[in-house]
């Protein structure tokens, strides 16, 4: 199988271009909320572009004991969510692994939002954005997270994503935007040309800075 040549060139290009198709929410009362730290990058371009509000909300997968590709789930601050197919896998390493997960979510929180009130969701649109989706259980805890704290509606924002991810998502989400959809077997991820690694502080300061642009 042939595939297309690279066209988003990173994250910020990505949140850009996604903007586009988000036009109907621009400067309206919808809130964006980045999921991961790669998600944060798309997220805040896509607020700045659309000049709305933005959110980090952290998230976490819990991978296979034995076979670190593969996510068998996902957990939000009060959300778990489980792959039917965990057979075989010790409930203790699973009970273990959510135990970490909502610690970990919980410092995150605390570091992004110290003595800063955390994102109202209530009566808004929210526009929940990642920088790549290739298994659709990957934010579906975040989602259905977000969905407890009853917002008006939840749109799923994704540069890339899988048929397979897309699928499941969208029976999650009230809508799903995304710039491409691939069916390979290819890691998707491939498709931009440039992907570093994003640190905490770098989503803090982008974070700080949104605030400082909507005082």
């Amino acid at each position: 199988m042939v595939r297309e040549e690279v066209t988003i060139q990173d994250r910020e290009q990505a949140g850009y271009l996604l903007s586009k198709k988000l036009l109907l929410y621009k400067n309206s009362n919808a809130l964006v909320v980045g999921l991961g730290h790669g998600g944060a990058v798309v997220g805040y371009h896509v607020a700045h572009a659309l000049q709305l509000s933005f959110a980090v909300i952290p998230c976490r997968k819990i991978k296979h004991p034995a076979n670190s590709a593969q996510t068998i789930g996902s957990v939000s601050m009060n959300e778990v969510l489980m792959l039917e197919d965990i057979h075989g896998i010790p409930q203790d390493y699973i009970y273990h692994q959510i135990l970490l997960s909502r610690i970990g979510i919980e410092r995150e929180f605390n570091f992004y939002y110290a003595n800063k009130p955390r994102p109202i969701i209530e009566n808004r649109t929210v526009i929940i954005a990642d920088d790549v989706l290739e298994e659709g259980n990957a934010i579906i805890a975040c989602l259905r997270s977000i969905k407890k704290q009853n917002p008006t509606d939840v749109v799923v924002a994704i540069p890339i994503v899988t048929a397979a991810a897309f699928r499941a998502i969208s029976l999650e989400a009230d809508d799903v935007v995304f710039l491409k959809k691939e069916s390979s077997n290819e890691p998707v991820r491939n498709i931009y040309a440039s992907l570093p690694t994003v640190k905490e502080e770098e989503v803090r300061d982008l974070l700080l800075k949104s605030m400082k642009s909507t005082v």
